[in-house]
């Protein structure tokens, strides 16, 4: 099982209640992120962060905490946040009956503590990220439309890419594909991944149901890929060749395929997972701003890194 079907964030009830450390102490200010326009306080959120300190799982010397777990947190906030805009944009709702589940389902002692707000967080989280994992699949013309708008909205990604050493090998094969040049014989010819003759640059996975395919979940973009060619990657047009995007590993001219090439494996691929895959679409393409003091929203990754 790969991790898109068991798509989880930090913010559930057995990660919250297991040694979290949070992160330093900040300048005051109004609004620790904004989600969709709506924002949170940051007042809330360091009372969230308080509250975990005096219950035990917040390591806090000296009153101040670290900033990458607290970074995580801010994160699952987010995308709580953001859970809950998804399943109204697609005609979805947590019921009363589904949170009293969730509610019901919590038998750690510690989680009674905490203060109606973070309780209903912990709750709302759980509850939306079941609901997103029992959605069901949209029709194939509502995922060619989502695809050809922007193909990171289906939480798929179809890439080729060719890797080159300087900018300006880069730049001269752009202007090769531009001109309608070959991009799998380009590859073979310039890229200096060594597989690139072989595969002409194309990135492969297998969905989540383990079935190979010419397309790789966004979720393992995220996870797994330089976050600066994840950024391109997701940035790029499908049919049209995108860069120079600088990674650690040199420059890339990237290709999102058009959907029409792809489209039995763009189809596959969300309907095996489609609420994890549609989610992660939709949090990497919301408009999400986070406060500096706390670091910085990056798409490429879908969390907040320090800055």
């Amino acid at each position: 099982m790969t991790r898109i079907s068991t798509l989880r964030t930090s913010l559930i009830t057995g990660a919250l209640l297991i040694g979290l450390t949070a992160c330093s102490t900040v300048p005051k200010a109004s609004t620790a992120a904004i989600v969709n326009g709506v924002s949170l306080s940051q007042e809330t959120f360091e009372d969230f962060v308080s509250e975990f300190s005096k219950i035990g799982q917040l390591n806090m010397p000296g009153g101040i905490a670290a900033g990458d777990d607290v970074r995580s947190i801010l994160t699952a906030i987010i995308k709580e946040n953001d859970y809950k805009v998804f399943l109204q944009s697609i005609g979805k709702s947590v019921s009363a009956a589904e949170r009293k589940k969730v509610s019901d389902g919590i038998a750690d002692e510690k989680f009674k503590t905490l203060t109606p707000a973070l309780q209903n967080l912990i709750i709302n989280l759980n509850a939306e990220t079941a609901a997103v994992q029992a959605i069901d699949a949209p029709s194939d013309a509502d995922i060619k439309k989502m695809y050809e708008e922007n193909p990171s909205l289906t939480g798929v990604i179809c890439a080729s890419h060719i890797l080159t050493k300087e900018k300006s090998t880069a730049t001269k094969v752009l202007s090769e594909l531009n001109k309608g040049g070959d991009f799998a014989k380009l590859a073979a010819k310039y890229s200096t991944e060594s597989a690139a003759k072989k595969t002409g640059g194309r990135i492969s996975g297998d969905d989540p149901k383990g079935v190979a395919s010419r397309c790789m979940s966004l979720l393992d973009y995220q996870a797994n890929f330089d976050p600066l060619f994840t950024a391109g990657a997701i940035a790029a047009k499908a049919g049209a060749p995108y860069g120079p995007v600088q990674s650690s590993f040199g420059y890339h001219v990237i290709l999102v395929a058009p959907f029409a090439e792809v489209a039995k494996d763009v189809i596959a691929f969300v309907k095996s997972a489609p609420g994890p895959l549609l989610a992660t679409g939709h949090v990497t393409n919301a408009p999400i701003t986070v406060d500096p003091a706390y670091g910085r929203w990056n798409p490429a990754t879908a969390s907040i890194v320090a800055k």
